[in-house]
């Protein structure tokens, strides 16, 4: 049984209520960790979760290590100071001596680490270097291209990158432009399609909307296309309710938009089974549509609803025919997509049941281990 340890920023609501950092946690990450991690256990490998639970305050508190047991595998919250910087350093630290422990205990076959993430990063870094433990990056949302990460933050990302990337020995990419920047053995894995949120949707038995209902979930920030979702209503004049949940704000009188911030990832997933179609609209023209993958696909699949997506290059290769595309981040024709989709109301139950098995744990975590032969 190979044994895998994952070195990552996942958090349950237990630590982030106690170490009170809702506003650095990230539900797309979390999934990806939760996906990769059953998709090698569905595998028979063993895996150990080394998390920082990463805090961004200025208390100086010193968190100290938790354990708990989520996944069916355990996750080691490491300990680590609140305070900007010391956080990255004191999270290297702790994990590294965590890494030689489990290693002294029982040898690590593997180390994953998730997306040159300093605080992460470099303690696979050192594992390596000083443990000779085989290391494995798990390349998502590639910091060095995106565009809001500016002066020092963005300087020690690039520098984590750089100096990391040239000692790893696999990767798993999240998309395949990636590829070309690796001569090490690689997987793309977009992300994993959850079983049992799947099995919930197929059994779900949806009530009948009052008006034909769309929804938007995720980032609202310029490079998810929000802006082109919320400017596409002015040539829209169906009778429909809108819903955007996420987090952040948008600036959108449209009488017809339900806008409902953030909130549970529960209350998201009865949105999505509830609603009638489901858009995606993540700029295709952008740098960083080249280095990510809308990972909310994976639970817009799930429910079977028809989905509306711009046309990213690397969702077309993904989805092929199941989804209705727009083009050129055009929001009159993501507005003439929404159309075409409710007058033809096309069945597409068939290709996305086929699209979710393709990409359940138990295959994607056969494809990761081809990477280690």
């Amino acid at each position: 049984m190979r044994r895998i340890l994952y070195l990552n920023n996942f958090m349950t609501e237990t630590i982030i209520n106690c170490r009170k950092n809702q506003n650095i946690y990230s539900q797309p990450a979390n999934n990806k960790v939760a996906g990769i991690t059953e998709a090698l256990t569905a595998n028979d490998c063993e895996v150990k979760i080394l998390s920082t639970g990463l805090v961004n305050g200025k208390s100086g508190k010193l968190h100290k290590e938790v354990t708990e047991r989520v996944l069916n595998v355990d996750v080691l919250y490491c300990p680590i100071v609140e305070f900007p910087l010391i956080n990255t350093l004191s999270s290297i630290i702790f994990m590294y001596n965590q890494i030689k422990k489990e290693n002294a205990k029982k040898k690590v076959d593997n180390i994953i680490f998730y997306n040159y993430k300093p605080e992460v990063a470099w303690a696979a870094w050192l594992a390596k270097k000083r443990l000779h433990i085989p290391i494995t990056v798990e390349y998502e949302d590639g910091y060095s291209h995106v565009s809001e990460i500016h002066g020092l933050k963005a300087w020690l990302f690039n520098l984590t990158e750089r100096k990391v990337k040239k000692i790893v020995d696999s990767a798993i990419l999240v998309n395949s432009h990636l590829e070309k920047y690796y001569s090490v053995p690689s997987v793309v894995v977009r992300g994993v399609v959850n079983k049992n949120f799947f099995k919930k949707c197929q059994s779900h038995v949806k009530e009948e909307n009052e008006r034909f209902t769309i929804l938007y979930s995720g980032g609202l920030d310029e490079e998810r296309g929000i802006g082109v979702f919320l400017e596409s209503l002015k040539y829209n004049d169906m009778n429909c309710r809108v819903i955007v949940c996420g987090k952040g704000n948008i600036r959108c009188s449209d009488p017809r938009v339900d806008f409902k911030g953030f909130i549970p990832y529960e209350e998201v997933k009865k949105l999505l089974m509830q609603s009638d179609l489901l858009v995606q609209c993540q700029l295709s023209k952008k740098a960083f549509a080249n280095v990510s993958f809308p990972s909310k696909l994976f639970e817009y699949i799930a429910t079977g609803n028809v989905i509306v997506s711009s046309d990213i290059a690397e969702v077309k290769l993904f989805a092929n025919d199941a989804f209705i595309y727009y083009e050129n981040d055009d929001p009159k024709k993501l507005a003439e997509a929404i159309k075409f989709a409710y007058k033809s109301r096309v069945s597409i139950q068939n290709k996305l049941d086929i699209l979710c098995k393709k990409n359940m744990a138990e295959p994607i975590g056969k494809n990761i281990l081809k990477i280690w032969e």
